[in-house]
C-alpha cells in the first residue's frame, strides 16, 4: 500500500483539526479561540489532537507492499511494482507532487487498489489539496467500502473545504463500520467538532457519551463538552462540569479558559479572575487567555488595562477582529479617538460590507468632532443596516445622526 502511515487514521490531530477545519470562526476549545478550520485534527485532543489517530501532516509514510489485481501480463506487474518503488522514493524524499503523479500511472494499470488510491488520497490532503483528495478516497471506498479508515479521510478533505454535512456523514458511516471499536473515538471526537461548528450541541453532548463510554478518561472529549456548554451558553452546567473535569485533568488551560469565560459571561468578575490571573504569561502565545482577560479588565472599567491585553492578544493574533474592535473601543474610552479611527477604518477596509464598523467609526468620528465624516460613515453604516434588513441596526443609526 503506497504512501500511508500504517495504523494510523487519514485525520490529523484534535487541535490541528480545530484551527484548519473552520477557518473564519472560533472555537473555545484549544489555548484560545480556535479558528475551527477543521480540525482534522479533529484528533481528539484539543488543539492537539483528534488525536493518537489521526491524519498527521508530520507523520512518516510508510509504503507497504500492494496486492495487485490478478493480470495475465507479466509486464503489467513488473511496471505496476516499478512504479510504486519509484513513487516510495519520491515519498521518501517528501517530493509528492512527483509521487502522486507516478501513482496516478499505477492506478492506470490497476483500477482497482483501494490502497493505492487511499494513499493518492492522503498526499494530496498532505499538499492541502483536499477537492483531489476527496475524489482519491471516493476512488478506494468505490472499490473498497467498508474501510472507515477511507471515510476519515474523506471527511477531513470535506471539512477542510468547508462542506461540513458531507463530512459529518462520512465520520458517521465510520462510526457506523465499528462503532465499539476503539478506533471510532477519534471519528466521534471528529463528528463532535463538526457539530460545535453547525451549533447541534445535542450531537455534540451524544458524541461525549459514547466516547466517555469507550474511554472515561478523553481528556479531548472533556474540551469538546465543554466548548459546547460555552456556546450554547449553559453556563452553570459548564462551571459544575469543568470543575470536575479539572480534577482528572488539571493540566488542560482550555479547560480552566472556558471556565473563566463562563463565570466573566455571568457577571462573576471575582471568580473570573480568581481563573484566569494565575495563567497569565507573556510568553505564552495564547490569543483567546488574552482576549478573555482584556474583556474582564473592561468589565472592571481599568480601560487601560483592557487595552494592553486587546494589543497582547493582537501581537498573539494579528488578523483578530475582536481583538482589534476592542482596542478601537478602549481608545474611545481612554479619549483617543485618533488612534480608534485609525482602527475602525483599517476594519472598515477589511470588512466593507459590514455596518457595525462604519457605525463604530462614526462614533469615533463624532468624538472626535468631525462632523461630517462622522455623517458619512452613519450614512454608510446605515445604508447597509437597511440592506441587511437589521431594523435595529438602522433604527440606532438614525438616532445617532439626528443627533449630531
Amino acid at each position: 500500500m503506497p504512501s500511508r502511515p500504517l495504523g494510523r487514521s487519514f485525520t490529523t490531530s484534535f487541535s490541528m483539526n480545530l484551527r484548519y477545519l473552520w477557518s473564519g470562526k472560533q472555537l473555545l476549545m484549544g489555548g484560545g479561540l480556535i479558528p475551527l478550520l477543521f480540525s482534522a485534527a479533529v484528533s481528539a485532543q484539543s488543539p492537539g489532537a483528534l488525536a493518537q489517530s489521526r491524519f498527521d501532516p508530520n507523520a512518516t509514510i510508510i509504503t507497504p507492499p500492494v496486492q495487485l489485481a490478478q493480470r495475465s501480463a507479466t509486464e503489467d506487474r513488473r511496471q505496476f511494482n516499478e512504479l510504486l518503488r519509484q513513487g516510495k522514493a519520491y515519498v521518501d524524499n517528501g517530493n509528492f507532487p512527483q509521487a502522486i503523479a507516478i501513482y496516478q500511472q499505477a492506478a492506470s494499470l490497476d483500477g482497482e487498489n483501494a490502497e493505492l488510491f487511499g494513499s493518492m488520497g492522503y498526499l494530496y490532503a498532505r499538499q492541502g489539496q483536499f477537492a483531489e483528495a476527496t475524489q482519491s478516497f471516493q476512488q478506494a471506498l468505490r472499490v473498497n467500502p467498508n474501510n472507515p479508515e477511507y471515510y476519515d479521510g474523506l471527511g477531513f478533505s470535506y471539512a477542510r473545504q468547508g462542506r461540513l454535512s458531507e463530512a459529518a456523514s462520512a465520520y458517521a458511516t465510520a462510526i457506523s463500520l465499528g462503532p465499539n471499536a476503539p478506533a471510532s473515538v477519534k471519528y466521534r471526537l471528529a463528528l463532535g467538532v463538526i457539530m460545535l461548528q453547525q451549533g447541534d450541541y445535542g450531537r455534540v453532548r451524544q458524541m461525549y457519551n459514547e466516547i466517555h463510554r469507550l474511554q472515561s478518561d478523553n481528556e479531548e472529549a472533556a474540551v469538546m463538552m465543554g466548548a459546547a456548554l460555552l456556546q450554547s451558553n449553559e453556563y452553570e452546567q459548564l462551571i459544575t462540569f469543568n470543575s470536575q473535569a479539572l480534577k482528572l485533568f488539571p493540566n488542560r488551560p482550555e479547560l480552566n479558559l472556558q471556565l473563566g469565560k463562563a463565570y466573566l459571561a455571568q457577571g462573576n468578575l471575582v471568580a473570573a479572575r480568581r481563573i484566569l490571573e494565575p495563567r497569565l504569561n507573556p510568553d505564552w502565545r495564547s490569543f483567546s487567555l488574552y482576549l478573555t482577560w482584556a474583556e474582564l479588565l473592561e468589565q472592571e472599567g481599568n480601560f487601560a488595562g483592557a487595552l494592553d491585553a486587546y494589543k497582547q492578544a493582537l501581537r498573539n493574533e494579528p488578523t483578530a477582529i475582536a481583538a482589534k474592535i476592542g482596542t478601537g473601543r478602549m481608545y474611545l474610552e481612554l479619549d483617543n479617538p485618533a488612534e480608534a479611527i485609525w482602527v475602525f477604518r483599517d476594519l472598515t477596509r477589511l470588512q466593507p460590507s459590514n455596518a457595525d464598523f462604519y457605525y463604530l467609526l462614526g462614533e469615533a468620528y463624532a468624538v472626535d468632532e468631525k462632523i461630517d465624516l462622522a455623517k458619512k460613515s452613519f450614512g454608510e453604516a446605515q445604508k447597509l443596516y437597511q440592506a441587511q434588513g437589521n431594523t435595529a441596526g438602522s433604527d440606532r443609526t438614525q438616532e445617532k445622526l439626528d443627533n449630531l
